[in-house]
């Protein structure tokens, strides 16, 4: 594979800490205490009933099982990817190189590497491998348990492209920013479509900063 695995290093920020994260953070938080408050409402009127012990221990049960559920399905707060300061992700455009690293299945963060990335099924162990988008098909690593086609998964890889195609207008790579212009539009949109269907508020712009990068 080639790529130097191991711990996430001290420079680089997970996703879900930065700001373009936090709409997604804010929904998880609206959803989970919507739903304990309906929950703290069942307890309080099975306590002015003087209900039976079975009845808010069942309560209880659905109260930390609902909110495990909700976290389950909140993938968005879960994201495998990093970026160091001087990526857009971190608001204002440092001076000096991007990054880009990715979680895998195991635990370990690795640099990506250059060009756009996809999945593949993983006909040995199972599970999704993360493979270079282009001739090579090179192997990246395992990225995760799930199969490839796991809506999670393709939220993921879009956001990672995202991070890539910013990474390298950063780094000054423009072929690498055209071809994933072209590419954004031949499918089925960066974001906007498959990962944000359902998610009503975003603040990541990747166009408009393609556009302040070339007028710099």
């Amino acid at each position: 594979m080639g790529e130097v695995r191991g711990e996430l290093s001290i420079e680089m920020r997970r996703f879900n800490s930065l700001e373009a994260a936090r709409p997604f953070l804010y929904k998880f938080l609206g959803t989970f205490i919507a739903y304990e408050l309906v929950i703290a409402g069942l307890l309080f009127f099975l306590f002015s009933l003087q209900a039976s012990l079975l009845a808010i221990l069942l309560v209880v049960f659905l109260g930390s099982f609902g909110a495990f559920f909700i976290y389950q399905n909140s993938p968005l707060l879960r994201v495998p990817l990093a970026v160091n300061l001087n990526h857009p992700f971190m608001g204002d455009l440092e001076l000096g190189t991007a990054m880009v690293m990715v979680q895998f299945s195991d635990g370990t963060w690795g640099d990506v590497g250059e060009g756009r990335v996809r999945l593949t099924v993983d006909e040995l162990i199972g599970g999704s491998l993360l493979i270079r988008d282009d001739d090579t098909y090179g192997v990246i690593g395992h990225f995760s348990s799930l199969h490839e086609t796991h809506p999670t998964l393709k939220r993921y890889v879009m956001l990672i492209n995202q991070a890539i195609a910013l990474r390298d207008a950063v780094n000054g790579d423009e072929d690498l920013i055209e071809s994933a212009r072209e590419r954004e539009q031949l499918e089925s949109g960066l974001l906007e479509r498959s990962w944000l269907e359902g998610q009503d508020s975003i603040e990541i712009e990747p166009e408009g900063l393609f556009q302040k990068l070339r007028r710099e």
